[in-house]
């Protein structure tokens, strides 16, 4: 086996065994925070979700591929057996899955984006014509932030022309609080996770969860502890649900932020219009926490040459293993 080779199979055999690891992991905590609604903000939840991911990757890449390039002869005459091959096989099968994802959630989006770039046309209406990337769209429920890099605020006709001008302003700012969180890449990265993870239940419990939070901390964002702006957002949210019930527009792209989640409406609307307005939170940054920590355990395993012991593991798994 070449060097390049034998990177690319035992990276992949790595990948899938991190990831397994890292996948029960993010089960235990995921478990402990589904049983606890509420209790966790919305970039604790994410960092769980992609921990598995994110760990498995920093792991090949800043651990192992350095340390087989530095230890492994160039010449090694060595190959695979049944189990590090299907373990392999197995990291392959992760890696293009993510990828396939991440395809076709970027052409849909690129043949909306042709679409949106013939049917619509930039809101010059009074008290938001600065918003420079909100479009019009004909057909659209709503109001939604369409793309992933560069996000765009979209607004159904219907929308436009029902929703009151302060109707209006609130659901802007909620989508604004979505673009400024980068909401859009998250929801990318999540449907995207090469990870056994996303096959549990608790994934998708955990998914839902920080859509909620997302959503709720994008409304207490719009209405900023205002009580007559949460009461124009609960509005807004029941009229664009008439829009969605009437309409057969589906989003196109999985990562793109809607407006009215229709299993959410009932427990945002009682939020904004019972008790105190929702205190205003700061739009928050894309949670790298699982990464940051990832990185740094790689780093200090290079500091106490780790790097060295793991290329005698492998060797030992590649020449043991059946």
């Amino acid at each position: 086996m070449t060097l390049l080779f034998s990177s690319a199979l035992l990276g992949l055999a790595w990948f899938a065994a991190i990831n397994a690891s890292a996948s029960l992991v993010a089960w235990i905590f995921g478990r402990f925070m589904i049983q606890r609604p509420g209790r966790f903000g919305a970039g604790m939840l994410l960092t769980v979700r992609l921990l598995p991911a994110v760990a498995s990757s920093v792991f090949v890449l800043a651990v192992f591929l350095p340390a087989h390039w530095r230890f492994e002869p160039a010449d090694a005459d060595e190959s695979l057996g049944f189990v590090l091959g299907t373990v392999a096989a197995i990291g392959l099968w992760l890696v293009l899955r993510g990828a396939w994802r991440a395809v076709r959630a970027g052409l849909a989006g690129h043949r909306f984006a042709a679409m949106a770039r013939r049917e619509t046309s930039l809101v010059e209406a009074d008290g938001y014509k600065s918003f420079v990337d909100v479009f019009l769209l004909e057909g659209l429920p709503g109001v939604s932030l369409a793309g992933i890099w560069r996000p765009r605020i979209l607004i159904g006709s219907d929308a436009a022309a029902t929703l009151t001008p302060a109707e209006l302003d609130v659901a802007i700012s909620h989508e604004i609080a979505h673009r400024r969180s980068q909401d859009n890449l998250k929801r990318f990265l999540i449907f995207c996770a090469p990870d056994l993870f996303a096959w549990t239940a608790v994934a998708r419990q955990l998914g839902e969860q920080w859509e909620a939070e997302a959503e709720c901390e994008a409304d207490a964002y719009a209405v900023m502890a205002d009580g007559h702006r949460a009461v124009m957002l609960a509005s807004a949210l029941v009229k664009v649900a008439r829009f969605g019930c009437a309409t057969s527009f589906h989003p196109v792209s999985p990562a793109w932020s809607a407006f009215h989640v229709p299993t959410l409406l009932e427990m945002r609307v009682r939020r904004l219009v019972s008790g105190p307005a929702l205190p205003p939170v700061s739009a928050g940054k894309l949670g790298w926490c699982s990464a940051t920590l990832s990185l740094g355990i790689s780093t200090g395993l290079w500091l106490i040459g780790f790097s060295y012991t793991l290329h005698l593991v492998t060797e030992t798994m590649v020449t043991r293993l059946p």
